[in-house]
């Protein structure tokens, strides 16, 4: 089975109009299986569309040929190594480097210079690039304080989710 859906796609939000199937909290299993997550995981998607999830949960059950959300968890539960690809399946990496170009903007000639106003000459300026997927986000960040602040050398440490899902 192939997903026609792409990253861009999901990033453009060209899926807003395809027409998804409905999860109801009433649906066998579902409640269980995303409570599931959490437990065995520590991964909460209750903040998620339910229709989004429950379509990216779908194309991995139908890649194993698994028709309900009780028998899939059941399978992650006999092959903990399905945790990695579920993730993968859902967590879909849409990153660039100065992906929204305007908010660049913004914070280059707004936020940085005000962060840069309140610190010392030597005093260290953290920022946090949550999700950071591969890293273009948390280099980007780099880049701007790096202009920014007028230092060619930014420290600099990222983590994505997905060091936590293996």
């Amino acid at each position: 089975m192939t997903d026609p859906t792409t990253s861009q796609d999901l990033a453009d939000g060209e899926l807003d109009s395809v027409e998804e199937p409905s999860v109801a909290d009433g649906e066998p299993g579902w409640g269980n299986l995303v409570n599931y997550l959490v437990t065995a995981r520590g991964f909460d998607f209750h903040g998620y569309k339910p229709t989004t999830l429950a379509r990216r949960i779908r194309k991995r059950m139908a890649t194993l040929e698994i028709d309900s959300f009780a028998t899939y968890q059941d399978h992650l539960e006999v092959h903990p190594d399905e945790f990695t690809t579920l993730f993968n399946t859902i967590l879909i990496n849409v990153t660039s480097f100065f992906r929204d170009p305007q908010a660049w903007d913004v914070v280059r000639t707004q936020v940085i210079p005000r962060i840069v106003s309140t610190k010392a000459p030597a005093e260290p300026i953290r920022a946090w690039s949550a999700g950071c997927a591969s890293g273009e986000e948390a280099y980007t960040i780099a880049m701007v304080l790096a202009g920014g602040a007028g230092s060619g050398s930014v420290p600099r440490a990222g983590q994505d989710l997905r060091d936590r899902c293996g």
